[in-house]
């Protein structure tokens, strides 16, 4: 007798056409995860009728609910379906898929020169105002350069058709260990910002061990945690309200073959955190030193109830609603102020791993909330706990901007 044991689970998935239907055709991904916590809810109800013998006759089943998701370690382009999803938007590429055409760099401290401009989608022209890049170097660069650009993130100020002018917060080190001429670099960039698309997933879960197959239908992403803390990997979550159920021991419920997952590394809150600004300011640049950051995405959704549908006839979204969270090593009272002061402020963080793949979200509108300074007691740091809600700048249209830089 084998009983089914967690460790040779397998998580996998599929994008939906229609919602809450496995499409006929295609190829669902295997996902990479740390634990699944997807389930099925029934709710029941016991009949209550009198009879002589004092005992309900039965109960029946009046709701199916199913919700849930799984947690995750950050890596590159593995969960891009459910960032663009649970902010509503898709990802718009530079160059081809996000990586731009080579061209011949030279720099300045603030600037970025191709000796020939690159044209159509990898134009200068085309990298948005204001919009973070990075720098993919050339296979032969050094592994000084190449360590350089790994950290890094950039932001476009200006361009001409051969020139970007950097935003004076994200200078390069030039001519430093970059020298005259890198031959051969691309510009990495993609772009998704909050809107209103929707998009539902099928997962199945496999218990590969017994050969059972849990199915979860009409999943659409609901909510996203994200947590960087100090000398841990950034971990995070995705949840998603459902539409309907089911088990198997037979096979798949998804057509096609399983593809693999990707095999990048996974992201920690040391080495690949490279970029940290608050109002502008790089906080990585020793202005302030951070402990943890968290960052939540909730679409507040809710299951539509109908008579003669067992589940969810739909699922409605609510208020898009981000918020997070700070620790801060109080140095000053620089930011202590801007908290007690209710002031505006803006977040952006960045990760990227060894290879230089990575993501960068931006909050345009952020006001701290309850918290304060916790001044700690003996042998203790002397915090300050910075809550805060994130909300839509008119300015920039938007709540939230994700970058995702790939390096090939």
């Amino acid at each position: 007798m084998t009983f089914a044991s967690g460790s040779f689970g397998q998580l996998r998935y599929i994008a939906e056409t229609v919602r809450g239907l496995v499409p006929g055709a295609g190829n669902s991904t295997n996902l990479r995860m740390v634990q699944p916590t997807m389930k099925a809810a029934i709710q029941t109800i016991k009949s209550s009728e009198v009879n002589s013998n004092r005992m309900s006759s039965s109960n029946t089943r009046t709701d199916l609910t199913v919700d849930g998701g799984f947690d995750f370690e950050l890596s590159a382009k593995e969960y891009d379906p459910f960032l663009t999803g649970i902010v509503g938007g898709t990802f718009a590429h530079y160059g081809t898929s996000g990586l731009g055409a080579a061209f011949d760099m030279q720099t300045t401290s603030n600037t970025i020169t191709a000796a020939v401009a690159p044209t159509g989608n990898s134009a200068f022209s085309v990298l948005p105002i204001g919009s973070w890049f990075k720098i993919v170097p050339p296979a032969g660069a050094s592994a000084a350069v190449k360590a350089y650009f790994n950290d890094i993130w950039l932001k476009k100020l200006s361009s001409t058709s051969t020139t970007i002018t950097l935003d004076p917060s994200t200078p390069l080190a030039a001519p430093g260990i970059l020298g005259a001429n890198l031959v051969g670099c691309k510009i990495a960039q993609s772009i998704a910002v909050n809107g209103s698309a929707r998009q539902t997933f099928a997962f199945e879960y496999e218990l590969t061990d017994v050969g059972s197959k849990l199915l979860f239908t009409g999943m659409e992403p609901n909510t996203m945690e994200l947590n960087v803390e100090v000398g841990a990997i950034v971990k995070g979550s995705f949840g998603f309200i459902g539409q309907t159920h089911d088990v198997t021991d037979d096979a798949s419920f998804m057509p096609g073959t399983p593809q693999a997952a990707q095999a990048y590394e996974v992201m920690n809150a040391v080495t690949d955190v490279g970029t940290l600004f608050e109002g502008g300011i790089n906080l990585l640049a020793g202005g302030s030193f951070i402990k943890s950051v968290s960052l939540s995405i909730n679409n507040n959704a809710r299951g539509q109830k109908a008579v003669g549908v067992f589940g969810n006839a739909g699922v409605g979204l609510g208020e898009f609603e981000i918020s997070g969270s700070m620790q801060v090593y109080f140095e000053d009272s620089t930011m202590y102020k801007k908290w007690l002061d209710g002031d505006r402020t803006s977040l952006t963080i960045g990760f990227a791993d060894n290879d230089g793949n990575g993501y960068l979200i931006e909050l345009d509108k952020v006001k701290f909330r309850d918290g304060g300074l916790n001044p700690g007691g003996n042998n203790e740091d002397a915090m300050l706990d910075l809550p805060f809600d994130a909300f839509y700048d008119a300015a920039t249209g938007r709540g939230i901007r994700i970058t995702r830089a790939l390096s090939a």
